[in-house]
């Protein structure tokens, strides 16, 4: 498994904590290839009151801050609009593709225009036969741009997501990797199961990763979750990611050592 991680909170619900937050992990992740994901703004909440963090303009100086204080930091953003695309190229290393824009051809063709690494999360209403699209519609615009797509699970009836892990080696015939997003796909109605998350079942899935050879990991943690601006109940502890990634690394060997038998 080469493994990639897109690791950080959900959004920047300010920058202190957006500055810490990478501070606590930029050491646990050094050696590995680490991108350190937040959103500047929650564009799609399901409310109009819901919290939409700190927005554009102070996102990018966030972004640039760090950058200065961590040289060697490789920073994932995702952007809803194709007149914020530009604005970001300078400060951004990996642009993201909010799963509801999965197929939206302005946005995609924009990232490609500007970005070399483009990561599209997968619409939880869609097919992998589908998603071929929107690789053909990086690669039409910039040949040297590579897709990355990140798996969000799909939807299992109106309430809930599952992860089909069938799909990876499909996925992988189209994309330059396919990552397990393991917070997003716990997701479920809470009017049904009482959260809107279940974080138990993300580290499980951030366990599971490497067993199913995806190329990566997508995992949004916090310092502390029920403070968050958004996905309180899926976003992982942030003092819990050092087990889990020790715990993740025997699985990784162990499945690496299986497959080369």
């Amino acid at each position: 498994m080469s493994e990639t991680w897109i690791l950080g909170p959900c959004g920047i619900d300010n920058v202190e904590m957006y500055i810490e937050t990478c501070r606590f992990l930029h050491p646990l992740m050094r050696g590995r290839d680490w991108y350190y994901k937040a959103s500047f703004d929650k564009a799609n909440r399901t409310s109009i009151n819901g919290e939409r963090c700190v927005g554009i303009d102070v996102g990018i100086k966030a972004f640039e801050q760090v950058k200065a204080i961590f040289p060697d930091i490789k920073l994932v953003t995702d952007v809803h609009e194709c007149h914020q695309v530009e604005s970001l190229a300078h400060v951004i290393d990996v642009i993201q593709i909010p799963a509801f824009l999965c197929r939206q051809t302005d946005l995609i063709v924009e990232c490609a225009r500007h970005f070399n690494v483009v990561n599209i999360k997968k619409g939880q209403w869609i097919g992998p036969n589908n998603l071929v699209a929107s690789v053909d519609k990086i690669r039409h615009t910039n040949d040297e741009c590579q897709a990355w797509i990140t798996d969000r699970g799909s939807n299992f009836g109106y309430d809930k997501l599952i992860v089909d892990f069938g799909i990876v080696d499909e996925l992988k015939q189209s994309y330059d990797k396919v990552i397990l997003d393991c917070t997003h796909s716990t997701q479920r109605s809470r009017s049904v199961y009482g959260k809107q998350g279940d974080v138990e079942l993300a580290k499980r899935y951030f366990l599971a990763a490497p067993i199913f050879e995806y190329d990566g990991v997508f995992a949004e943690t916090h310092p502390n979750p029920p403070e968050s601006c958004s996905d309180k109940e899926c976003q992982i502890p942030l003092d819990e990611m050092v087990g889990l990634l020790a715990e993740q690394g025997i699985i990784s060997h162990a499945n690496d050592k299986r497959i080369s038998i």
